[in-house]
């Protein structure tokens, strides 16, 4: 039985769905069976992060009964393996996520680690989501509203007895007005296991449907997203040196001088 680690927030717009896009890739480049699931059953993004089709069966149908968890499994050009999330009106009416333990559970038999998409805020189909995780990683910005959402998120996964693996702290910029790593740990009580800083190259992924870790390796939050990958699974991970593009005229004048 694989390992099933959710990926929670306590708000929406923290890059949660970019963490679990390029966590699984990543997981799956190191050679791990991994599953990446929507479990966001009300907004799902999943399937537009990787350019996964309009699939004939999704997480809404296995969870309505009309279709077995392996079913609904759609294998990535790269290999991941992904369950997407049901994007039409009529799935967000007639859903239940309460069979979305058992869902979970039948994938984790035969994979080394199921992922789970997380949905934004603190509802009903999160609760159901950390339910049914072992492990949980709090995903939130350096700003103090998303990381007093994110406090929340941590009371709620203690109390339903998932066990909290640390803190992401994604989309960091840098400016002086954004919380330390510091600042997040007093507040959380949680270590920081990874900082993703904000970067271009990110969105140009997401408009290319690929992950950053596919698009551009040895791009700085791709290598962040592969050492927080390396440390989930213990594996001793040296990344690539990272190499700022430089125009013409400054190699030009870096050579006269």
């Amino acid at each position: 039985m694989g390992r099933i680690i959710s990926l929670i927030s306590g708000k929406g717009g923290v890059g949660k769905t970019t963490l679990s896009s390029n966590l699984g890739s990543a997981l799956h480049d190191f050679g791990y069976n991994t599953v990446l699931v929507d479990t966001n059953l009300t907004t799902p993004n999943l399937g537009f992060h990787l350019g996964v089709p309009l699939y004939p069966k999704t997480l809404h149908d296995v969870l309505r009964g009309e279709a077995k968890v392996h079913d609904a499994v759609f294998i990535h050009p790269t290999g991941l393996k992904v369950v997407p999330a049901g994007i039409s009106v009529s799935d967000l009416k007639t859903t239940n996520p309460d069979g979305l333990s058992k869902a979970v559970l039948d994938l984790s038999n035969g994979h080394d680690i199921v992922l789970l998409d997380g949905s934004a805020g603190l509802g009903k189909e999160s609760i159901a989501g950390i339910n049914a995780s072992d492990e949980v990683l709090i995903v939130t910005n350096p700003q103090l509203p998303s990381v007093t959402d994110a406090l929340k998120a941590i009371k709620v996964a203690e109390e339903h007895g998932a066990h909290v693996l640390g803190v992401v702290l994604n989309r960091v910029k840098g400016l002086k007005s954004e919380l330390s790593v510091e600042d997040v740990e007093t507040l959380l009580g949680y270590p920081v296991v990874s900082i993703v800083p904000e970067d271009d190259v990110v969105h140009e992924s997401l408009a290319a449907k690929t992950p950053v870790v596919i698009y551009d390796p040895k791009s700085k939050p791709a290598i962040e997203f592969k050492k927080l990958a390396a440390s989930l699974v213990g594996i001793d991970w040296k990344p690539p040196e990272y190499k700022e593009r430089v125009g013409f005229f400054k190699r030009l004048f870096g050579f006269i001088r």
